[in-house]
């Protein structure tokens, strides 16, 4: 525990550089003023060292942020400060400890120790060692001084004259008591050796006593004989030993035995040697704490005289402390000194700690003034000064905060005791102008010199500012260089300066008085027995009163100063032309100290018979300062997100929000004020306009009448009626006088809730607001039955306020309810019921400034100025109009000239312009024009999606039933998910799952085809989005449309998203149930021949959904649909058509494994009693020209086959090979390479016609490749190894979304991906990379051994058990085994 904040943070910056480096135990420090709020979680958390002052320790203590439980070393750091003036605090804490300690289990051994140090034994101090520290403690003592005052030397003052010292030598001689045989007298001076030694000489009996000689001029040989001689002196004899000493000789002989010693005289270094004397008769003091009355014997005989001016407060001050009484004539003369030594000080300001406080604690040590003097604190006496009024009130600008109580401002204003109002000469301005200019040139700066105390002087900065400074303390030189402490005398502040930068102060700057005025807050002081602010309190106030205007009322003025009190902050309310009170700085800085009740009076006790003071205020007047009502209202931060609500609307540029975070506070406080019977009140309210009160607020037909708090706006004497502004609402009524009561202080504790904001960006759509405009903007903040909606609100600035008093914000509005988070202002603006602000378009079109004006507007240039015309303009046909002159522009570009449009802004200008437009003629041209621009251009689609395009179009999907409007934003969006940062982005803006929601509730067949193509590459390649189209109904809505819809086109997108989504079993599974094969089947039938294109596409999709599912496969054998198709295209048909047809039959009368059947006789002895396959196989056949090869089955089925059944008969293989795409549930192997092994047999495409072999496509080998994994599995882990080498690290992507992997990475110079729908949900553990393989380790959410890794029950070619890390199912740990070879290989 330490004394002051000071001392602890010392002590804390101490301890924490030690335990940090060396013990590594954590350090928190706690003290008052601000600062133990932020300790307390951290003190809640524990630690090893606490530094606190005693104050803040009991309070935590008090509210259970800690307790002594823990306790083993208690230090207290000035202990004797502590047990003096903090006496309650500290047997308070000793208390609580001791009850720790009596329920503290007899086993339980925890070291405990008391430690103090000080630098004073006190009487408190001995106390508090008797009561807490049992047994004999250990005392050391390091100074003499403080050890004759533990053994309680007793003082005997002697003043006298210097003439008189002999005669009260003797007398002293002479009054020793006879146990006093052992005495030393000392000087400091050598000259009154021979005196000293003829007076005690003829003093002293010759057969009894024995006189001592020691002098500084004695060598070491004879100083060691005086010492022995010393020694012996009393021993075998009955008189006294004398020492006459000087004080140098202290050292060489170390006297300790002495009785009792006299002072002749004090000399200049009184206190050291004053302690080394007091040494001499340490021999008899105490030598434990229990021996209480040892030192009695012990006696010092100072003599004073009129020499010792510097000695006499030290005297004083040791007999106070000794709690002996002080000689009236040693009282008379230190009163003497003390004003002497003040008149000395004249021209020294007075003492800080006088005029903050009304005391000094440490007058005796203080340097500075402590008397008022008429010459120096008369205001307006001394020139440098201004004259300051001594009266009334007075407004002030803060410029510097010095610490909480005490700051430099400029007097603005004056306003007398009878209401006249003096607006003061403001010259700071010109000064520093002038300054400025003055030395400015280089010949007018002349250096000031070597500077004395309280020169006034021109700093010049290395920036060239150069300010008026008063030097007021002086420094040892650094490296060479004088430095000084130098006071700024017109803005206020303290630094330190080079003496080479102070430059003579010219004539004309001379005249010019201090323009900085020191200012104090009255009756207010540190906590916890402190004398100086915490820098975190000072810090605090500097944040709250620096900059700002205040109005005091002058309680005091001297010389420089003023004190005020109160010190208020007002607010002018343009609304209703009335000031508020938001706050008195004395009210809002009691929470970092104590109320100081005497200070104004201790001030004018010491103005009194010297200056002339107004009335003293009395107790009532004081009361009433303090009780004047402070209304403070409730602010939003800058530049953060804040809950909010709507609670009243003037217009969009005035409404007033309400914090929901305070919403309970509020409705409990209301309550508290409706339970108290304001009426009661009613009649004695101040009904002039400003006033706070309490209001009626009218009730309705679904809530009473309820009090509420309020300020008098204007009051009708004829009526009777009293105009009101509700503080939480916003709301104004006209009511009764009978409905105002008074309100008291407590009720205004709550700031007023009602913050007024405006909108950011928003002008009105007319001259001026009208009650349609405020009604949209509360349809938009309030539900269908008028309930608050919850808002995200951002303040981006604020300025002054026309009603709460505080500040109105200019804020941005968010409603985070909907699916898409909508912009309240620019909703407002789309609605038509505001405009852009002038201010705006700078921000959102910023190019628009600065276009090319060679350019001709009909160019690309033009885009960007016709948006922002767009959007400031009024009249709908201007809007209209400049809409359709974009689109042209847009149709009339090149396509090479899209990317100037892209730099020249005009893509973003588009963007932005989506947001604040719901016209739908005005939004088809504006999207029109964005779809020219992203076609085919990736750059644009970026752009479109940086600058928040996508988030607008989705906002007007949402909002919009115009199928001109739905078809080009639709387009849009099919043109930008073909851009992967693009699909990301409508993702997460909810793209996806509006495109979905359209699908099921559009018919247009301009917005489908759209759609389709949007989903299509949502899905593709990513299993996130297939699962969620699957979700969402997307599924069902498709395979509806290809089964019922009549255009063609929809036909063909709908199958081409069919085919996406089937990358997923689950997916497949889905379509197959809904009747997506069937639908598939018929459609293809239905098609006219001529469309081979759509034919294809719905082949294609087919092929995808059946290729290994067994029961998509059974689907296609049981329709009709597949043989007609078959017949339909004999003969006739698109080659490529014909092939996809033969590859979905191949995987039709495949469903064993493909390397099975390896000719046509082994396949229809395996199928001999399947009629279905017998129909596929003929019909492909004739397909194909292969009649003879389906006609040779046949016969076979019931006759046997040929051995030769020819060539066509491999027309039966699994033709992974003439895939277009390879699917995912295929091997990359046999993409990879130009023929395939399976089970050891070779097979070719040698034996295809040579126009199908041409038209096999070629990129297969540039086409993701599908590498092999082995897998293995524990109860809770999951573990695959993909078999690549050569694998960069850079390169791989590992994706795990519950039971979905997508795996992608390029080795040995070829992309490889893996997608995965596993058996179960899982999440990653680790990625390690090996030299040959790549080990992916992942968790099971469920433990339980799966039957097969996938979640379908069809097998991969690429994928196996892994039998080389099988491990039994009874080891004991669940870690698979893989070593990889050093600690890098761990992605």
């Amino acid at each position: 525990m330490a004394s002051t904040w000071r001392k602890a943070l010392n002590i804390y910056e101490l301890s924490q550089f030690l335990c940090g480096t060396q013990l590594r135990a954590r350090v928190l420090v706690i003290h008052g003023g601000g600062q133990e709020e932020t300790q307390a979680v951290p003190l809640i958390n524990g630690c090893e060292l606490l530094v606190a002052t005693p104050h803040s320790l009991l309070r935590l203590l008090t509210q259970k942020h800690t307790n002594l439980r823990r306790l083993c070393y208690l230090v207290l750091d000035d202990v004797d400060i502590l047990v003096e003036q903090m006496t309650a605090e500290l047997q308070s804490i000793m208390a609580q400890f001791a009850e720790v300690l009596r329920r503290r289990p007899a086993g339980l051994v925890i070291p405990i120790q008391f430690m103090g140090f000080g630098s004073h034994w006190t009487v408190g101090l001995q106390r508090y060692v008797s009561a807490y520290m049992s047994g004999n403690p250990l005392a050391i003592f390091t100074s003499a001084l403080e050890a004759a005052v533990f053994a309680k030397v007793q003082h005997r003052i002697e003043m006298c004259a210097s003439v008189d010292l002999p005669t009260h030598l003797l007398d002293a001689l002479q009054t020793l008591h006879a146990a006093h045989k052992k005495i030393v007298i000392f000087t400091s001076h050598e000259m009154e050796l021979d005196r000293l030694a003829q007076l005690v000489d003829g003093y002293a009996d010759k057969a009894a006593d024995v006189v001592l000689f020691g002098s500084n001029k004695l060598g070491h040989t004879e100083l060691v004989d005086l010492r022995q001689a010393w020694l012996q002196a009393d021993r075998g004899c009955d008189g006294r030993a004398y020492m006459i000493m000087h004080d140098d000789c202290y050292e060489m002989l170390r006297i300790v035995d002495a009785d009792a010693i006299i002072h002749w005289d004090l000399g200049l270094k009184s206190m050291v040697r004053f302690r080394n004397r007091l040494g001499c008769m340490q021999q008899h003091y105490p030598v434990s704490l229990q021996e209480t009355h040892a030192g009695r014997q012990c006696l010092s005989v100072v003599l004073v005289t009129e020499k010792c001016v510097k000695q006499a407060r030290t005297l004083v001050r040791l007999l106070r402390r000794l709690r002996q009484p002080v000689p009236q004539k040693l009282q008379a003369f230190h009163k003497g000194i003390l004003e002497s030594t003040n008149k000395s000080r004249r021209c020294i300001d007075l003492c800080t700690y006088l005029k903050a406080y009304g005391f000094c604690r440490d007058q005796d040590y203080c340097h500075e003034r402590h008397l008022v003097v008429r010459s120096l604190d008369t205001p307006g006496v001394v020139p440098y000064y201004q004259k300051l009024p001594t009266a009334g009130q007075v407004k002030i600008r803060v410029v510097h905060v010095v610490d909480v109580t005490r700051y430099y401002a400029h007097v603005l204003e004056h306003k007398s005791v009878a209401g006249e109002v003096v607006t003061l000469t403001a010259t700071y301005r010109e000064l520093a102008i002038d300054l400025s200019l003055y030395y400015g040139v280089e010949a007018n700066c002349t250096p000031h010199g070597v500077p004395s105390l309280w020169d006034v002087c021109v700093l010049k900065n290395d920036k060239g500012v150069s300010r008026r400074v008063r030097v007021f303390f002086t420094t040892k030189p650094r490296c060479g260089l004088n430095y000084v402490q130098v006071q700024y005398i017109d803005e206020g502040g303290f630094s330190e300066a080079k003496v080479s930068c102070l430059l003579k102060l010219a004539e004309q700057f001379r005249s010019i008085p201090f323009q900085a005025v020191e200012i104090y807050i009255c009756r207010l002081m540190p906590s916890d027995n402190d004398i100086s602010w915490p820098d975190t309190a000072s810090l605090m106030v500097h944040e709250l009163l620096h900059g700002q205007q205040f109005d005091g009322q002058i309680q005091l003025a001297l010389g420089n100063t003023l004190w005020l009190d109160p010190l208020v902050k007002r607010s002018y309310l343009a609304a209703i032309k009335v000031y508020t009170n938001e706050f008195t700085v004395r009210n809002r800085l009691l929470m970092l100290g104590l109320d100081n009740a005497q200070h104004l009076e201790k001030l004018r006790k010491i103005c009194e018979g010297v200056l002339h003071l107004p009335d003293n205020l009395d107790a009532a007047t004081i009361n009433r300062l303090d009780g004047v009502l402070v209304c403070q209202t409730d602010v939003m931060k800058l530049k953060e997100f804040e809950d909010v609500v709507v609670s009243s609307i003037i217009s969009p540029q005035c409404f007033f929000l309400q914090h929901t975070a305070t919403e309970q506070e509020l409705e409990s406080l209301l309550d508290v004020i409706n339970e108290g019977d304001p009426r009661s009140r009613a009649g004695q309210v101040d009904l002039s306009p400003g006033s706070l009160c309490l209001a009626l607020f009218p009730g309705t037909d679904d809530a009473r009448a309820r009090w509420n708090r309020g300020r008098i706006v204007s009051y009708e004497a004829e009526t009777r009626k009293v105009d009101v502004f509700f503080l939480d609402f916003g709301d104004t009524a006209l009511l009764p006088q009978s409905d105002i009561a008074v309100i008291h202080q407590a009720e205004l504790k709550l700031p007023c809730q009602a913050i007024e904001c405006s909108l950011l960006h928003v002008s009105p759509p007319d001259d001026d607001w009208t009650d349609k405009n405020a009604d949209a903007l509360w349809d938009l903040t309030h539900d269908a039955d008028e309930r608050n909606t919850l808002l995200i609100a951002k303040a981006v600035g604020s300025s002054d306020s026309r009603y709460t008093g505080n500040a109105s914000f200019l804020v941005e509005l968010y409603d985070c309810s909907t699916p898409q988070d909508i912009l309240i202002g620019q909703e407002l603006v789309a609605r038509g019921h505001a405009i852009g602000s002038p201010g705006s378009v700078q921000e959102l079109f910023p190019e628009a400034a600065v276009v090319d004006t060679s350019l001709p507007e009909e160019s690309y240039a033009g885009i960007t100025t016709a948006c922002a015309k767009l959007y400031r303009s009024k009249e709908r046909a201007e809007r209209v109009h400049l809409a359709k002159r974009i689109s042209d522009i847009a149709q009339e570009i090149a396509q090479p000239e899209h990317d100037a449009v892209r730099q020249c802004g005009g893509i973003r200008s588009l963007c932005r312009l989506l947001g604040f437009v719901r016209n739908e003629e005005i939004l088809t041209c504006l999207l029109q024009s964005l779809n020219c621009f992203i076609a085919d251009n990736d750059d644009n689609k970026d752009e479109v999606c940086r600058e928040e395009g996508i988030r607008a179009i989705c906002r007007l999907l949402q909002c919009t039933s115009a199928a001109t409007v739905q078809e080009q934003a639709t387009l849009v969006f099919a043109r930008l998910t073909s851009n992967a940062r693009c699909c990301a982005k409508i993702r997460d803006c909810g793209g996806l799952a509006l495109f979905c929601r359209l699908l099921l509730d559009v018919d247009s067949e301009a917005v489908l085809p759209n759609i389709c193509l949007a989903l299509k590459n949502m899905a593709e390649d990513n299993h996130k989005n297939c699962t969620f189209i699957k979700e969402s109904g997307g599924i069902a809505r498709l395979c509806e449309l290809v089964a019922m819809s009549d255009d063609d086109i929809i036909l063909e997108y709908a199958a081409w998203t069919l085919e996406k989504l089937s990358m997923l079993n689950s997916n497949c599974d889905v379509i197959g149930q809904l009747g997506g094969v069937e639908a598939l089947l018929e459609r293809a039938c239905l098609c006219d021949m001529d469309s081979s294109k759509l034919v294809l596409r719905i082949l294609v999709a087919l092929k995808a959904i059946v290729t290994d599912h067994p029961n998509n496969i059974q689907r296609v054998n049981d329709s009709s649909a597949f043989f007609r198709l078959c017949d339909r295209l004999c003969g006739e048909g698109d080659e490529e058509v014909k092939k996809v047809l033969q590859q979905i039959a191949s995987r039709c009368t495949h469903q064993q494994d493909a390397s099975d059947v390896l000719n046509m006789e082994s396949y229809t002895q395996y199928n001999s009693d399947d009629e279905g396959v017998i129909r596929i196989v003929r019909s492909l056949g004739e397909i194909l020209g292969a009649k003879s090869a389906v006609e040779t089955s046949s016969r076979g089925q019931h006759e046997g086959l040929d051995e030769d059944v020819g060539p066509n008969a491999s027309l039966l293989l699994d033709d992974r090979e003439l895939l277009e795409l390879p699917t995912d549930r295929e091997s990359s192997e046999l993409v990879r390479q130009s023929s395939s092994q399976l089970h050891g047999k070779q097979v070719t495409t040698s034996w295809l016609p040579e126009s199908m072999q041409e038209d096999l496509p070629p990129p297969l080998l540039d086409l993701p490749l599908r590498p092999l994994v082995c897998w293995s599995q524990k109860r809770t882990l999951v573990q695959l190894a993909v078999k690549l080498m050569e694998v960069k690290r850079e390169l791989t992507t590992l994706e795990v979304d519950q039971n979905h992997i997508d795996f992608s990475t390029e080795a040995e110079g070829k992309t490889w991906r893996l997608h995965l729908e596993l058996y179960g949900p899982v999440s990653l553990l680790e990625l390690v990379f090996q030299g040959t393989e790549t080990i992916v380790r992942l968790h099971k959410y469920s433990p339980g051994t799966w039957p097969r890794l996938l979640y379908s029950s069809e097998k991969m070619a690429n994928l196996m058990i892994d039998f080389d890390r099988f491990i039994d199912s009874d080891s004991e740990s669940e870690q698979l085994a893989f070593h990889p070879r050093n600690k890098s290989e761990i992605a």
